[in-house]
């Protein structure tokens, strides 16, 4: 089930790497201007372009910005974010080493190297880079740090500190459904009924709220919380909702095997 919540969360890569905005005009910056910060935009306008699929105009920004300041570390962040997007990891690696040798305390490249760590080499030094980023009060990002510190310390089987960071990326942002979805599934593992209910009612008025539909997973786990409860009645809609939105997952599968 764990493997399915995690799924869930949607990690927006290129957009929290920066601030960026692609509607931002270069001939705002003349030769004069402060080199870091015009780097800093043309990475903004690189991260935009990476996130429209137009991986040519993204590659001159990043070489403009790299001309510019070529030991800043969100240039050299940007850069592998871009090598990983045409697939070329080994230099993709080269530039998040690189980023981080600059600076080890970055919270972008730590965000982005753990979290490539984490989904691509199941690495278990990947929770330590995404600690720093959750750690960073100043990070924009740090409620996708701490949900995916959360459930990378899920994959490592540290429920207790995973607990933890979803509980702190809920406190930043209480539409957090990623926090409310795991904690409900790491308590009823635990056997806190109570506690579970308490979270995924949080998750459910989330979704309500943000008129965002349940998916397959989120409803296994709302079943899986009625039965447990006896609730026959919520048990019975929860897998009609999964027959009728998602009769072909593995979810619904796993519904008819045990009804």
């Amino acid at each position: 089930m764990f493997n399915k919540i995690i799924k869930i969360a949607c990690v927006a890569t290129f957009a929290l790497l920066l601030n960026a905005c692609v509607s931002i005009t270069e001939s705002r910056y003349s030769k004069n201007a402060n080199p870091e910060k015009a780097a800093e935009t043309y990475v903004a306008l690189a991260v935009g372009y990476l996130s429209q699929g137009n991986m040519i105009l993204a590659r001159q920004k990043l070489d403009r910005a790299l001309e510019l300041a070529p030991e800043n570390p969100s240039v050299h962040s940007a850069l592998a974010m871009y090598w990983l997007e045409r697939g070329e990891i080994k230099l993709a690696e080269q530039e998040f080493t690189t980023a981080l040798n600059l600076d080890g305390q970055h919270s972008p490249s730590n965000y982005h190297y753990g979290v490539y760590l984490m989904r691509h080499k199941q690495d278990k030094t990947a929770c330590d880079y995404l600690s720093i980023a959750a750690k960073d009060v100043d990070y924009s990002a740090r409620v996708l740090a701490n949900e995916n510190l959360g459930l990378c310390l899920v994959k490592q089987g540290d429920l207790t500190n995973a607990s933890n960071a979803f509980e702190k990326a809920w406190v930043l942002d209480g539409d957090s459904t990623v926090s409310s979805l795991n904690l409900t599934a790491i308590y009823l593992q635990r056997k806190r009924v109570r506690l579970a209910n308490r979270w995924f009612k949080r998750f459910e008025q989330t979704l309500a709220d943000n008129k965002v539909p349940h998916t397959a997973a989120s409803l296994s786990m709302g079943l899986q919380l009625a039965r447990v409860q006896g609730d026959k009645n919520a048990a019975h809609s929860y897998g009609f909702k999964l027959k009728k939105r998602f009769p072909k997952s593995a979810e619904y599968k796993s519904y008819l095997s045990n009804n």
